[in-house]
Formats: C-alpha cells, sequence, structure tokens
C-alpha cells in the first residue's frame, strides 16, 4: 500500500488548486450538447507521447485519435487510441504499438464555479506480446472557474493488478488553465506525483501554450506548445522536452 507521507505530500500540493478549478488532464472534458446526446471526434498529432512527463512514444511522434458520447444528463463514455513506440522509460518495458483507452464517467456543474468529473479508465496495450499490460484505474477530479482562469485538482487510483508489478499506483495533479479574453490564446501549468509501489515514485511538471485557429466547419482546431520535465534520473524520454501538438475536433 503507498506510504502515508507520500499520499498526505502529494495533497497539500494539489491542495491550492481545491480552491479554485481546472480541467481534467487524461479523462473527457466536461462538455454541454445542443441535444440529449452529443459525439465528438478529436484528432491529436503529438511530436512526442508525454504520458505523466515520461516518453511513450521513445520521443518520436505519435498520432492519437478519439470518440467519446456525451449525455445531457452528465455521463459520458468514449474510447481513444495512440500509437506508442520503443521501451516505457518509467516501466522499463516495451508496453506495444498502441494504447487504447476505455472510459465511462459523469461530470456536471455543482454551481458557484466548481464543477466535477469522475469515472472508470480501462488502458489496453496491444502489440507487446504479453497481454498483462492493462489495467483499470477509476479518477476523480474538481475544478473551479474563476474569470478566464480554470483550476483543477484530481487524481487517478489503480489497485493492485497483474499489470503494476503486484501493487498500486496512483497520481495526483494540480492544474491551472489561463484563457485570453477576447484573444485566441492559453496558457497552462501542470505538476503531478507519480508514486507506484513496484516502480517508484516522481514528480513532473509542465508548462504550455495554445493557439486557436479559425477554420470553417472544425469547431475546434489548436496547435500547442508545452514543455514538459520530471525528476527521474536523467535518461532518454524522462529528460526535459519541448512537445508540438495540434488538436482537430469535431
Amino acid at each position: 500500500m503507498i506510504r502515508a507521507t507520500t499520499l498526505a505530500l502529494a495533497i497539500l500540493t494539489a491542495a491550492p488548486a481545491l480552491a479554485q478549478e481546472e480541467a481534467p488532464v487524461e479523462e473527457a472534458p466536461l462538455r454541454e450538447g445542443p441535444g440529449a446526446i452529443d459525439p465528438s471526434l478529436n484528432i491529436d498529432l503529438m511530436s512526442d507521447f508525454r504520458f505523466r512527463g515520461v516518453s511513450r512514444s521513445d520521443e518520436d511522434p505519435s498520432g492519437r485519435v478519439g470518440l467519446t458520447v456525451y449525455h445531457e444528463s452528465g455521463l459520458y463514455a468514449g474510447t481513444r487510441a495512440t500509437t506508442l513506440r520503443g521501451i516505457d522509460p518509467y516501466r522499463g518495458r516495451d508496453l506495444g504499438d498502441l494504447q487504447t483507452d476505455l472510459f465511462l464517467g459523469y461530470s456536471r456543474q455543482l454551481g458557484g464555479g466548481f464543477s466535477m468529473d469522475g469515472g472508470l479508465l480501462y488502458s489496453v496495450f496491444a502489440g507487446d506480446g504479453r497481454g498483462a499490460d492493462d489495467y483499470v484505474e477509476p479518477y476523480a477530479s474538481l475544478s473551479y472557474l474563476i474569470g478566464p482562469a480554470t483550476f483543477t485538482a484530481g487524481a487517478h487510483y489503480a489497485p493492485d493488478q497483474d499489470a503494476l508489478g503486484g501493487g498500486d499506483m496512483l497520481y495526483l495533479y494540480s492544474r491551472v488553465d489561463v484563457t485570453v479574453p477576447f484573444r485566441p490564446w492559453a496558457f497552462s501549468a501542470e505538476l503531478g506525483r507519480q508514486d507506484s509501489t513496484a516502480f517508484g515514485d516522481y514528480w513532473n511538471w509542465s508548462l504550455g501554450v495554445t493557439h486557436h485557429l479559425q477554420l470553417e466547419g472544425v469547431p475546434v482546431n489548436e496547435i500547442g506548445l508545452r514543455y514538459v520535465d520530471t525528476d527521474l534520473p536523467s535518461g532518454p524520454g524522462r529528460d526535459a522536452g519541448l512537445v508540438v501538438t495540434v488538436n482537430i475536433g469535431f
């Protein structure tokens, strides 16, 4: 079981975000559709697929396709597939060629600027030759919107499973997103703590900027630049790096 002192430290780190809010990191964003059911398709092109600060694409380009269906009640479900390459520098093994995430969740506005999001995430890895890397991870987050800024604190907790090497795993994070009023720019900063019984503990952080492009017929079209780093020992896939992302959504 994860040490109580580590849990307390991570929670204290996320505490300032609880006083305000932010958008979830890995899970589906809060969305209000025009009807009872609202599907959303997203395509991401990335210069490097960084998962909690660590490269899962051998610092090479990666692509992602995701489909999410939202219901006006706040329920949502979806899937996303992301290409992988090389050795995961945190787990120390090849996770295969494709990571497919299946998720089911619920999000809603709580009033007073607060909103919540929570659900269940199931990650499946194809092409690893073992089939023992798949795992289930519940998640939850609380956000607070004030002016152009959104503050978020969230957690992903994976109980003991074969894929986790005989122990549980916890990821806590806090994040702030700020949009520039009447301008197509947005800025973000994130701090996270990965805590694993089998694979060890580390901090990761990032700073990012995105620019919204106006394209006819494409409601979501952004290009972003993000600086990512961790406190893991220096090595390929876990050193500081810049990640360029292009996102197209319908």
